[in-house]
């Protein structure tokens, strides 16, 4: 008996020392975002957006293709005067990410405020590393969204015993540079986004937003930053580490000079003037009036304002809904609602990822439930194939990068091509009903228009199986000519996982 007490003794000195729990902050700070700047190249291009256009509408550029998502991306932090705002879901690692987090360093180096505000659910970071480079640096911040106090082996403990606190994530996504331009929409930071993976790239959408929303945008952020849910990244460790953080650096510009005529060709490896670019908006952006949607940071208070506004939105539509969503697990009301609107003479079109094309095989595990529900209430489904056409290819690869498969990540709604929302938004449970969410409520026959096309192509027979019934009732998949009768060809790894995954009882949980 005494052998045993002494090896569980053992046992707990290990994981208590394997676990760094995090000191409750009582004195957080609040910060505002800072006024727009007089001067500066965003500042400039945004009030040429705004000659001659109506007050209170905006200017906006769709940002499908992968390298130009990145592009101004880079624009934004180089051109910043006076602050960046960035709010992710999460941070991959990859020649991307530290292309961007070395630039966001230089623009605080320079002057610039930068305040970056990530969920803690994928937070796979050196914590010594980034706490002191929070406390060392003047105008570098981080916060960390609703972290589990206990980091290490005892998190999953953590988990499970406050499950119901720590199950809500932040999943919005804004890049927001002097309080005049940002950037809304699905994508993170990670190669995936930004054409660079060799396993699979993502189909995914942004829209580079200039005018009046952009305050909106701003006040979002600010009240996520100053929520007691947002965790100051000094404080996730006691260590000081500067010689880290040097050398971290370091490996950044290592990865980007060894990058600079391979993943990274084609966009500067330095700071780079973007004026002429910038410019150049006034002949791309098209105008509308737009609105800013998020989420509640506070459950107690959360009234689930972005599917508010979507359902209002296509409940006031009379002829088309077009839906692209990478995990579709629609609700019971929502299939009724759904065959009521098309009874009603509405086309609704429907476009998801097949197995293939889509990144979590355990979503498809759920999804698939539903797709004869789907077809039989009247929408026309696609299923977005990862071989799709050359022309959809390039979107999603950059530069020598050819992925394995091309997957969908695309998350909008368009309205008679007169209205869209462009956000973080899935058509799933954990985004309806648990996580937090963003994106923009827009109105312009132009964008929608642009957009609706877009959804089009993607959904057609050369880039997408069309899925319906056949003279005899089966379910069946159109595509270039080919019919099948059953699911499109997958990787085993994924059939499994999904056949597997739609066995278990977590649909409201995904």
């Amino acid at each position: 008996m005494i052998g045993v007490l002494k090896g569980f003794a053992a046992l707990s000195c290990i994981f208590l020392c394997s676990c760094n729990i995090l000191p409750k902050i009582t004195d957080k700070p609040v910060s505002m975002a800072l006024p727009a700047p007089e001067t500066g190249s965003l500042q400039k291009a945004s009030r040429s957006l705004a000659q001659g256009r109506a007050k209170g509408d905006s200017s906006f550029l769709l940002l499908e293709d992968a390298g130009e998502a990145l592009k101004w991306r880079l624009a934004l932090i180089d051109s910043a005067q006076s602050s960046l705002d960035i709010q992710l879901y999460l941070w991959h690692g990859g020649a991307s990410s530290e292309l961007l987090f070395e630039r966001t360093i230089q623009a605080a180096d320079r002057g610039v405020r930068v305040r970056i505000l990530v969920d803690d659910f994928l937070l796979n970071s050196d914590s010594a590393r980034l706490a002191t480079l929070c406390r060392n640096h003047p105008n570098f911040e981080i916060r960390i969204f609703n972290p589990g106090r206990i980091r290490g082996l005892g998190s999953m403990t953590e988990m499970l015993a406050n499950f119901s606190t720590l199950n809500r994530r932040m999943h919005n996504k804004t890049f927001t540079a002097d309080r005049c331009m940002t950037i809304v929409g699905g994508r993170n930071i990670g190669d995936h986004y930004y054409g660079m993976d060799e396993e699979y790239n993502f189909i995914d959408l942004d829209v580079l937003t200039s005018g009046p929303v952009v305050a909106e945008v701003s006040d979002g952020f600010d009240e996520f930053w100053n929520d007691p849910a947002a965790y100051p990244g000094e404080y996730l460790s006691r260590k000081n580490v500067p010689e880290k953080v040097a050398e971290a650096r370091n490996g950044f510009r290592q990865t980007l000079e060894r990058e600079r005529n391979g993943k990274l060709k084609g966009y500067p490896i330095e700071h780079y003037d973007w004026s002429l670019e910038l410019a150049g908006l006034k002949q791309e952006m098209v105008r509308g009036r737009a609105r800013f949607v998020q989420d509640d940071p506070d459950p107690e208070s959360d009234d689930r304002e972005v599917m508010t506004n979507l359902r209002q939105m296509t409940a006031d539509r009379s002829g088309e809904i077009q839906i692209s969503s990478p995990y579709l697990i629609p609700t019971k009301k929502g299939l009724e609602n759904l065959a009521k609107l098309t009874k009603q003479g509405m086309r609704i079109q429907v476009l998801v990822p097949s197995l293939a094309a889509n990144n979590q095989a355990v979503v498809d595990g759920h999804y698939r439930k539903h797709r004869k529900a789907i077809v039989d209430g009247g929408s026309v489904l696609s299923e977005f194939r990862a071989d799709p056409s050359e022309e959809v290819r390039a979107l999603a690869d950059v530069g020598a990068v050819r992925s394995k498969r091309v997957t969908l990540h695309l998350k909008a709604v368009v309205g008679d091509r007169n209205k869209c929302f462009i956000g973080s938004l899935n058509l799933d449970p954990r985004a309806m009903d648990i996580n937090t969410e963003s994106g923009l409520m827009i109105t312009s026959p132009q964008l929608a228009g642009e957009l609706g096309k877009f959804l089009d192509l993607l959904g057609n027979e050369q880039n997408s199986w069309r899925v319906s019934r056949d003279t005899k009732g089966k379910i069946e998949w159109k595509s270039r000519e080919q019919i099948r009768r059953r699911p499109p060809p997958a990787a085993w790894s994924q059939r499994i996982l999904g056949w597997f995954a739609g066995l278990l009882p977590i649909g409201s949980q995904i």
